[in-house]
C-alpha cells in the first residue's frame, strides 16, 4: 500500500477485504468480516481507515439513498446500479458503462465547469431501480 499511507497489518487486512468484495460493503460489514476472521480491530478504526483510503485515492465512498455509506476499492470512472429496495450496489460492466460515459456531452460538462466555477475530476453515475427476480 502506498499513496502516503503506512502499511499496517490492520490496513492491509481491511483493504484486502474491501478489494475482494464486489458488493460494495459498508464499514459495519467489513468490521464483522474482519472480526470473524480473527483480526483485532475496532469499528472506529475501520471507519477511520476507510476514510483515509478515500482521501488517499485507493477507495471511494458511495453515499446515497439514505442508507449507510458503502465503499469500493475500484476508483476508476465506472457506473453502479443501486437496488432501491435492498440497498445492494453493483458495478455496471465496464464495456457498458464506458459506452454511456463516452456519450456524455463534453461541451455540457465544460459549460458546467465554467458556470459553477468547479473542476470536474471524476464522474460517478448511479442507476437507481431494482433487481428483477
Amino acid at each position: 500500500m502506498s499513496h502516503g499511507l503506512r502499511c499496517t497489518q490492520q490496513r492491509r487486512a481491511l483493504y484486502e477485504a474491501l478489494a475482494a468484495k464486489p458488493c460494495h460493503p459498508t464499514a459495519d460489514h467489513l468490521f464483522q468480516e474482519l472480526c470473524e476472521n480473527g483480526h483485532n480491530i475496532s469499528l472506529a478504526t475501520v471507519y477511520n481507515t476507510l476514510e483515509a483510503f478515500c482521501r488517499a485515492g485507493v477507495a471511494q465512498k458511495l453515499t446515497g439513498n439514505g442508507a449507510s455509506a458503502r465503499y469500493d476499492a475500484c476508483v476508476h470512472n465506472h457506473l453502479h446500479v443501486v437496488d432501491q429496495k435492498t440497498g445492494t450496489v453493483a458495478d455496471v460492466p465496464d464495456c457498458l458503462g464506458n459506452e454511456l460515459l463516452k456519450h456524455l456531452p463534453k461541451e455540457v460538462l465544460a459549460d458546467l465547469e465554467t458556470r459553477l466555477g468547479f473542476k470536474i475530476e471524476q464522474v460517478q453515475i448511479e442507476l437507481l431501480g431494482r433487481f428483477v427476480e
